[in-house]
């Protein structure tokens, strides 16, 4: 794993520069989420070896603890890849995460995979609040007169 993770600390840094996970918490998640901690691998940028491209570490209840994509690697499929063997491995019927409501990609990008806000979590990482995307979204409530 050590190679695999000094990659995945880079790819890390550079996705959540405000408030990257320490190698520590890595080998925790490791650790306590051995069957749904997946690294996607990919050709490297000179096509002569392969190389980690991104990461996803998720509960079997769908919680997305954690996920992120190499900015080289962005638009390629990698991340939409490891949500749908996610799903399909685990017959999930519903996934969700917290993200930054500052992290504009990445409400793009689930909001794309067919994610939708669903709730907020105030001041979730201290300084921001945290929006909730779920897939499948949440049927709306309805309220019957009496």
């Amino acid at each position: 794993m050590s190679t695999d993770l000094d990659r995945i600390l880079e790819i890390e840094g550079q996705a959540f520069p405000k408030s990257p996970y320490h190698e520590s918490t890595f080998r925790y998640l490791y650790w306590f989420y051995p069957e749904t901690f997946w690294v996607y691998v990919g050709p490297a940028r000179d096509r002569r070896k392969e190389e980690v491209w991104g990461y996803l570490i998720f509960s079997k209840e769908g919680h997305l603890i954690s996920m992120a994509v190499h900015p080289h690697y962005c638009r390629r499929g990698a991340g939409e890849t490891l949500i749908k063997k996610a799903l399909d491995m685990f017959s999930l019927t519903r996934m969700w995460a917290e993200l930054r409501r500052s992290n504009h990609g990445a409400l793009a990008f689930y909001q794309k995979t067919g994610f939708k806000i669903v709730g907020v979590i105030p001041n979730y990482y201290e300084d921001e609040d945290a929006l909730i995307v779920q897939w499948p979204p949440s049927p709306p409530i309805l309220h019957s007169e009496p």
